[in-house]
């Protein structure tokens, strides 16, 4: 649901998106419009009910979720996308990957996104360091293939708790070398375009490039539920007096206190950034 995104539709509920067939390459050049080079699409429909706070939605169910026993040691993190008892297997990529992991505290004070891989037997895993002990959500994002050549979104969430003391550094919406900003704060309920500022220390545009396939991925979390918010870059870059503007298209499902997660490549480095936002 977030590779070339060619339309978003909203009929009775139900979001139904085209998702274009593969992607740019993570280190690819910047381009002005990513994802375009895609010459076929997958009908993909958002399955009912499934925002990350549930382990199944849709026939789908998140299982067997293991994290590192312990804050700041090595560790895996290791989970089963099941339907009908059955690994789930085919999927349609989206911004470059098969799925896509969010290990998130329940205070949203600690982020990791994943990118696992997924072995024989259907189980997924991959190298996590957490950095503090705590109860943690891990959430899952796929769009998995249908019999009929077509696609099921869903977001997948479970608990698992980590021990270590919980004190850890909580980062800000300014990480020493890029400030990250909204034009505007998003109303609830409406499908809407809001402008995302990325700027340097002295409030300059900045050189971005792709990130999984776009100019930026954006995860937004709801504080009071747990709720994962799709959000969408629009188009690419646009250099202004403020900074470097990219357009998103958002739509909180209700007014309350959220977290806004948004990673950019700036002069070919990862910046994480951490926006908290009253909708």
């Amino acid at each position: 649901m977030r590779v070339g995104i060619a339309a978003v539709v909203l009929t009775l509920g139900l979001a139904v998106t085209l998702i274009a067939c593969g992607g740019e390459p993570e280190a690819a050049a910047p381009s002005s419009n990513p994802g375009a080079s895609a010459s076929v699409a997958t009908v993909v429909t958002e399955v009912k009910g499934a925002d990350g706070t549930s382990p199944t939605a849709g026939g789908y169910t998140l299982g067997d979720v293991s994290l590192p026993a312990e804050a700041g040691t090595p560790g895996k993190v290791s989970f089963t996308v099941t339907k009908g008892g059955d690994p789930v297997t085919d999927y349609i990529e989206e911004q470059t990957k098969d799925l896509h992991l969010y290990v998130v505290r329940d205070d949203l004070e600690v982020f990791r996104h994943l990118h696992p891989t997924q072995d024989e037997s259907g189980t997924w895993s991959g190298d996590l360091t957490l950095p503090a002990g705590g109860t943690y959500r891990v959430i899952v994002e796929f769009a998995a293939r249908t019999p009929d050549n077509k696609g099921e979104q869903a977001m997948l969430g479970a608990s698992a708790k980590v021990a270590g003391p919980t004190e850890v550094a909580v980062p800000g919406s300014d990480d020493g070398t890029v400030i990250a900003a909204l034009e505007e704060t998003p109303k609830p309920g409406i499908d809407q375009e809001i402008g995302l500022l990325i700027s340097d220390e002295a409030g300059n545009p900045v050189n971005m490039g792709t990130y999984l396939g776009v100019y930026a991925h954006v995860t937004a979390f709801s504080q009071e539920t747990g709720e994962v918010i799709h959000l969408h870059p629009l188009g690419g870059p646009e250099n202004a007096e403020d900074g470097t503007r990219l357009g998103i298209h958002v739509k909180p499902p209700k007014a309350g206190d959220y977290v806004f997660f948004v990673q950019v490549r700036v002069d070919g480095m990862i910046h994480t950034l951490r926006l908290p936002v009253t909708v």
